[in-house]
């Protein structure tokens, strides 16, 4: 799987898509399913010794690649979480939240966004991507109305944009 993964992320435009997002220096960022860190290593460039990446994924396997991806690019702002749905991270702490090809293997749509509203900052943004590798994976598939649903389901999130592949949502001001 993690030779499938590198061949992949070969042909991806990382700090295109992580800029796409709206990282900026300084930024605090959560790579949500975070696989061996092609994000997550874009993202901690960007974001610069005064910002943080946090990596999260479920398998320990991913976990491990990006710790050492970032030991071996010297990079100090990654930090990793192993886990599943909590992310563990304090309310509103997160200035971007990028949800890249995760979306369809979640078990839990629901209970994954009402987190990801809590950790985002009032002013926040989450990047999400559709990608071919999570829907072979999970065998589910999200088309633009049902992404564009779940995420806005409840008022917590809104599109602000969708380019391509990509949407940007904001954080709602409603109270969960």
């Amino acid at each position: 799987m993690t030779t499938v993964m590198t061949v992949r992320g070969m042909f991806r435009r990382k700090r295109r898509e992580v800029l796409l997002a709206g990282v900026k220096p300084g930024d605090v960022v959560l790579d949500y399913g975070c696989g061996i860190g092609f994000s997550t290593l874009a993202a901690a460039k960007i974001v610069g010794n005064q910002g943080k990446v946090y990596a999260l994924d479920v398998n320990p396997l991913a976990i491990k690649a990006v710790k050492t991806k970032a030991k071996k690019k010297r990079l100090e702002n990654v930090e990793t979480i192993l886990s599943g749905l909590d992310t563990g991270l304090s309310n509103e702490s997160i200035d971007v939240i990028l949800l890249y090809n995760v979306l369809p293997m979640v078990k839990n749509p629901p209970a994954l966004i009402q987190e990801l509203y809590r950790v985002l900052k009032p002013a926040g943004t989450l990047a999400y991507k559709t990608g071919k590798g999570a829907e072979v994976s999970s065998g589910r598939s999200y088309t633009t109305d049902e992404v564009t649903k779940l995420m806005e389901d409840n008022g917590l999130l809104k599109l602000e944009r969708k380019i391509g592949k990509f949407y940007i949502f904001s954080k709602s001001n409603k109270e969960m």
